[in-house]
């Protein structure tokens, strides 16, 4: 049985509980982003339903439908990085890590995390000056309809951007040992109390 001593709060409790606070509130709204993303698969069907129908049957398609599905995908996936990142949603394979131990667990989830948020920051980076480019020239695309191409360009570098900063909740949240509890799962939280401060969970095996 593991004994508190009493003491007065460590000066690391509040930071902790700030830093948790943080990163939970953020994970939540990268998590409503993406449930939001979700609306451009249906408005996505919307279109291209009628475009289909309107192709096959009466040689008519809605001009524009192409190039507003693929803008629509962007939205989708781009967006929903982010929520599917902050819910643990993204697929692992987990054969090495389950013969870790909890301790070497976290480290590994912490290095794998930094390696992420480096990659996709160095993406995000070339996407937001790829974006800029494309803004300042007003690319558009050439088909039926003269079809605006920067907008995708800004959302996708705006989806990597949201990544990124989630990578480095994660890098927070295992660096300051939180819960591995997410936003979306029924816990109280990423961090507990006790006696008016917040304390990390213990990890070591």
């Amino acid at each position: 049985m593991r004994r508190h001593a009493d003491r007065s709060p460590s000066p690391q409790g509040p930071i902790i509980a700030a830093i948790a606070r943080l990163v939970d509130g953020y994970s939540r709204f990268c998590i409503a982003l993406g449930s939001l993303s979700g609306l451009s698969t249906m408005i996505l069907m919307l279109i291209i339903v009628p475009d289909v129908i309107g192709r096959k049957f009466f040689n008519a398609p809605i001009p524009g439908a192409s190039e507003t599905g693929v803008l629509l995908l962007i939205c989708k996936i781009f967006l929903g990085m982010p929520g599917a990142q902050a819910s643990g949603s993204n697929f692992s394979v987990t054969v090495l890590r389950e013969l870790m131990s909890p301790r070497w667990r976290r480290i590994s989830d912490l290095v794998m995390t930094l390696i992420a948020a480096a990659v996709f920051g160095l993406i995000a980076r070339a996407s937001v000056f790829n974006a800029i480019r494309s803004t300042q020239r007003g690319e558009i695309s050439f088909g039926v309809i003269a079809f605006p191409i920067w907008p995708a360009k800004i959302i996708l570098a705006a989806g990597l951007i949201l990544l990124t900063i989630q990578l480095v909740m994660d890098i927070l949240r295992l660096a300051c040992g939180l819960s591995d509890a997410r936003p979306s799962e029924p816990e109280e939280g990423l961090y507990h109390h006790a006696a008016g401060a917040a304390q990390p969970v213990d990890h070591t095996p």
